[in-house]
């Protein structure tokens, strides 16, 4: 306590001892030897701009700034602290050397796993990064410390602890636990969080003024990323490269892409840029986009190197392929929906009525977009008349992609009631991917906007999207997959393009061809039908004997939720690949189908005339191409 004899206070922590908690919003700073309280101000989402850290001069600007004229701690250097009342920074006055806190970090990563005792403290770490919880994901959240910029850095999955941090606290704790898991270590768990001074720049670069730590990795080479990745894991990283493949598994609720840098020329599996799946698809990162990791952890699975973005603001993409503008569809009297082949950007439609261009009077009120499809709001359409809209290239993607001005235009026809169908005959394991879906037609009506998908309509693709035909009840639709572009398609006739001169149709079928190159993928997969309006009409889910792909579950519950397969769950609680009955579980099966099957191979069909969304509808057996099944 203080006495009056000599100074009140050497740092901080003697004023939070002496004194208890600061006032909300208030931090104790030891001033020439007295404890004051001041206002804390939090950082700004560093590296979140558009243009953080990316501009010319960017950190260059004020060679005095983390000196003087600060406005928070985010002004200042990292072991700096603002005085706001004079708007100058000032030595934090915490006792500990960044040095010394590096080495305490080390020595935690080189603790044997289990129980630490005595326990190991880490004095005046930074937090760098918060990493969530992932839905699908059984990984701890948990937070990411470092003292210096070229690190060691370590990954802290305390949940106490991480209710008492944000990104930007400068902290101090005990480590009580160290797992290491699938190669990264971490503090399972630690005692005496104290946080010490909050709003510090971390996720600036190590390069700006003032410093951060995020280093800039663009350049390192694979020595240092893969092969060094023991002195890099948990680190706070700056990247720049290409996405050169498109996404895969890389553990439960995760998508993961080879990327190529400047220092990295040579895409591979142990070098992934690692995001949740849902931000997969949110940002519709795909193959060719450039992408900067504006500030992110190097996670690790093994031996394999994981830059790891969590959220939209932790990642920019540029140079994605062009939108491409696939179809429209009108789903009522006054809607119309526009297709395209990427996540359109809501931002880029200020004026949808100059926007989208419809013919014959038609008009344009309104737009809303959901992920690929913008749905427009359109005075009354005459029920099957001839329309075509354009679309403006200041419609954008998320990337700032625009549409082609030579693909900028689609036809559609005035509103009129869409068929309503149901999955009966799949062979998902054609020569060469020639695979073919059989679909009954359980109401009357347009075809029209109707697409076939594996997974999820946001999924790559979809595998159809239909041409606009009149169909009647119990009609059967026969598509057919990864066909050549000429493929014969029938709009006019069931035997329009009759078997005598196309061996692959069927005369008792509408033949319909499916979209560009893709086909089914012979494991664990959902296969549904769903209408322009986004609604599914059937959905099924096939399993093989094989482990299935940590995306599967997800699916599943989707169509699950959707009402259409049962049961809703699995013993009152999500299906997953390790629930008790499992995903695959309740699923149909579809082992057994030969590979390089034709027409006459054995498919998995429906045996029941009664739909009960259910495995019990669908059996392997003898094709039935082209008429009923029962």
């Amino acid at each position: 306590m203080g006495t009056g004899c000599g100074d009140e206070c050497v740092d901080q922590f003697d004023c939070r001892s002496d004194n208890g908690p600061p006032a909300a919003g208030k931090q104790w700073t030891c001033s020439s030897g007295n404890c004051e309280q001041r206002d804390i101000v939090q950082a700004p989402d560093a590296g979140s701009e558009d243009d953080a850290g990316t501009e010319d001069d960017a950190g260059t600007t004020d060679p005095d700034a983390g000196t003087e004229g600060c406005t928070s701690n985010a002004t200042c250097g990292l072991t700096e602290t603002c005085n706001t009342e004079t708007s100058t920074c000032e030595d934090s006055g915490f006792v500990t050397p960044v040095a010394t806190t590096s080495t305490q970090i080390q020595a935690v990563r080189d603790a044997a796993d289990g129980a630490l005792d005595p326990a190991l403290p880490i004095e005046g770490a930074f937090v760098t990064f918060i990493k969530p919880a992932v839905t699908g994901s059984s990984e701890l959240p948990g937070f990411f410390v470092q003292a210096e910029a070229q690190g060691p850095a370590l990954f802290v999955s305390d949940a106490t602890a991480l209710a008492a941090v944000a990104v930007g606290d400068r902290v101090s704790f005990s480590v009580t636990s160290k797992a290491t898991t699938d190669g990264l270590r971490s503090a399972s768990a630690v005692t005496g969080t104290t946080v010490i001074s909050q709003g510090h720049p971390v996720q600036s670069q190590s390069t700006a003024t003032p410093a951060g730590l995020a280093v800039n990795r663009s350049a390192d080479t694979s020595e240092t990323l893969v092969t060094g990745l023991d002195s890099v894991e948990s680190e706070l990283t700056y990247l720049t490269g290409t996405i050169a493949a498109n996404g895969s598994g890389i553990g439960a609720g995760y998508t993961g892409f080879q990327v190529t840098t400047e220092g990295v020329t040579a895409a591979a599996a142990n070098f992934r840029l690692r995001v949740p799946a849902t931000l997969a698809t949110e940002l519709d990162i795909a193959q060719g986009c450039t992408f900067t990791l504006n500030a992110g952890p190097i996670w690790r699975f093994n031996d394999n190197a994981q830059p790891s973005a969590f959220a939209a603001s932790d990642l920019t993409l540029s140079n994605c392929a062009a939108p491409e503008f696939a179809s429209a569809s009108a789903t009522s009297l006054t809607e119309v929906v526009l297709n395209f082949s990427r996540n359109i950007s809501a931002a880029s439609i200020t004026n949808a009525a100059e926007q989208f261009t419809l013919t014959e009077g038609l008009t344009v009120s309104a737009a809303r977009v959901e992920g690929k499809q913008v749905f427009l709001t359109t005075s009354e359409q005459t029920p099957g008349a001839n329309y075509s809209v354009t679309v403006a290239n200041t419609v954008t993607d998320l990337a700032g992609g625009t549409v082609a001005t030579e693909g900028s235009t689609q036809a559609f026809r005035g509103y009129r009631t869409p068929a309503v169908l149901r999955l009966t005959e799949v062979q998902p394991n054609a020569a060469g991917a020639k695979d073919m879906v059989e679909l009954q037609v359980i109401t009357a009506g347009t075809t029209s906007g109707l697409i076939l998908a594996q997974d999820s309509a946001s999924s790559p693709g979809p595998l159809a999207v239909f041409p606009d035909v009149d169909v009647a009840a119990d009609d059967i639709i026969v598509v057919h997959l990864n066909v050549a572009q000429d493929f014969p398609v029938e709009t006019q006739a069931k035997n329009e393009h009759p078997q005598s001169t196309n061996p692959t149709h069927f005369d008792t079928a509408w033949d319909f061809a499916g979209n560009g190159t893709f086909a089914i993928t012979y494991s664990s997969r959902i296969i549904l039908v769903q209408d322009a309006a986004g609604n599914i009409q059937d959905a099924v889910p096939f399993r093989t004997t094989g482990a299935p792909p940590n995306a599967f579950p997800g699916h599943l519950q989707a169509i699950q939720a959707a009402g259409h397969w049962d049961p809703v769950d699995c013993d009152g609680a999500p299906c997953t690949n390790t629930s008790t009955p499992s995903a695959g579980d309740i699923s149909a099966v579809w082992t057994g189908i030969p590979r390089d099957a034709d027409t006459t191979s054995n498919s998995v069909r429906r045996i029941s005339a009664d739909d009960t969304n259910s495995l019990v509808d669908w059996a392997v057996g003898a094709p039935s191409w082209g008429l009923p099944n029962f």
